[in-house]
């Protein structure tokens, strides 16, 4: 019998589930199809600091059971200076903005990904948390 068992990758967690990165040569897992991409200031909009490091709202998108319950109020903890960049949009189960809008969930069959960190984010990151084990 095959037996999908979930997987969340955190933070650099989730960018190792990408196909590649700008931070080095190795190959990643290619779970999720996409690259990992590093913040630069000349496309960003705003001089933002980096590394991003605070809370930010989430957008979640449809589909996404991680986000039961929070899509009108989801805010997260992030710290960070890479984005995932899917290939599919359909791979994309979050949005936020920090100088541009960029993934910052990422979900492909059983495998999800979140660029912040919910053990960080209160009772956001709670539920999410518990939305995952639910899976």
């Amino acid at each position: 019998m095959n037996h999908k068992v979930p997987v969340l990758g955190v933070c650099v967690g989730m960018q190792i589930l990408a196909k590649n990165s700008d931070e080095g040569r190795r190959q990643g897992l290619g779970w999720v199809s996409g690259s990992v991409r590093a913040f630069k200031m000349e496309k960003m909009s705003a001089h933002l600091p980096l590394p991003h490091m605070g809370w930010n709202d989430v957008t979640p998108l449809a589909g996404s059971g991680l986000f039961n319950g929070l899509e009108g109020d989801a805010r997260f903890y992030f710290l960070h200076s890479y984005y995932f960049e899917c290939e599919q949009q359909e791979s994309v189960a979050a949005r936020c903005s920090y100088g541009i809008d960029f993934s910052c969930a990422v979900r492909s069959g059983n495998v999800y990904g979140v660029q912040f960190h919910p053990e960080k984010s209160h009772h956001y990151g709670a539920l999410l948390l518990k939305n995952f084990a639910d899976l």
